[in-house]
């Protein structure tokens, strides 16, 4: 089911702010990760920033085998295996166990923040934005899955001058989509896979409410670019390349940026005891990026290739 507008919140909850960012945007930028979103893609390289509420991520290699964490536990919901911890479903999320891990290997993944908070946090910043161009840059997991937060911190961040790009999948009511990401200054739209069957089976979900809603923002003249993550064997062919083509004319968009597949992120999996389903694809040829940009630049868009996916 799309994004809907959620209940006016105190609060978002985010797992990252990553300072001094340079490939989010113009300039210096500082991103703020909110956590939940409405696809699955099987590429996605950031997969706690999925699931709506906070996860344990156990970092194996850094574990000591002194179950501390296990003894620490008011609730019980570590027990040992094979020298390993384990964590059951009793666990509170309450965070005793980090508190006790002194390798830290193990963090909690999302904690909740407050509109005050958080642009007191990103104000720390404005310096740097004012000097090199940038700003803040809000991205996931899918930023408008927390709408009215994300609508106050954008309508925060302009009156204190800031900058602000909006990341987002474009898997939200058409209104909603309307309301909130029109209110920032760049719209970076990910654009998956433009054939339904293929969007659902890799993602979950329907790619037409997307479609609608990139040809809305198009239209309206709002600054915007395209970010396709190009995955080998999954979206590169030439028949996909020819929809991504089609389909931008189409809506009137100009600016396209080819983000690179990597393998960064499969390590996460792991740590969030799930299993990286995407398998041992490998990174795109630079001569295969190269051809995707050039079927786009022939067809009289601006395209680029980016740094990480």
């Amino acid at each position: 089911m799309a994004t809907s507008p959620d209940a006016a919140p105190p609060s978002a909850r985010v797992f990252n702010i990553m300072r001094f960012s340079t490939h989010d945007g113009p300039g210096i930028r500082t991103t703020v990760f909110f956590k939940g979103c409405p696809l699955a893609c099987e590429w996605c390289h950031n997969p706690e920033s999925q699931r709506s509420q906070s996860e344990v991520l156990y970092f194996e290699e850094r574990c000591r085998h002194c179950l501390d964490c296990a003894a620490a536990c008011p609730h019980h919901a570590i027990s040992e295996s094979g020298g390993v911890p384990i964590t059951s479903a009793a666990c509170h999320l309450c965070g005793v166990c980090t508190e006790a891990c002194a390798a830290e290997a193990r963090q909690i993944a999302g904690r909740r923040v407050s509109l005050a908070e958080l642009v007191a946090e990103v104000k720390r910043d404005q310096v740097f934005f004012e000097e090199s161009g940038g700003g803040v840059t809000l991205s996931g997991g899918e930023p408008l899955a927390q709408s009215r937060f994300v609508s106050s911190f954008l309508g925060a961040c302009r009156r204190e001058g800031i900058h602000t790009v909006l990341e987002t999948c474009g898997y939200v009511y058409a209104e909603t989509f309307r309301q909130v990401a029109y209110q920032a200054d760049l719209v970076y739209f990910d654009l998956k896979l433009i054939d339904p069957t293929a969007h659902h089976q890799r993602t979950g979900v329907s790619n037409r409410l997307i479609l609608h809603n990139l040809q809305g923002l198009a239209a309206s003249g709002r600054p915007v670019t395209v970010r396709i993550p190009v995955i080998p064997g999954v979206n590169d062919s030439v028949d996909e390349i020819r929809h991504f083509t089609a389909c931008l004319t189409d809506v009137g968009i100009r600016n396209v940026e080819l983000l690179p597949y990597h393998r960064i992120g499969s390590e996460k999996y792991r740590r969030l005891g799930r299993t990286y389903t995407l398998g041992d694809i490998p990174q795109p040829a630079p001569e295969d990026l190269g051809r995707f940009r050039d079927a786009l630049t022939h067809a009289g868009l601006h395209a680029t290739i980016g740094g990480l996916s």
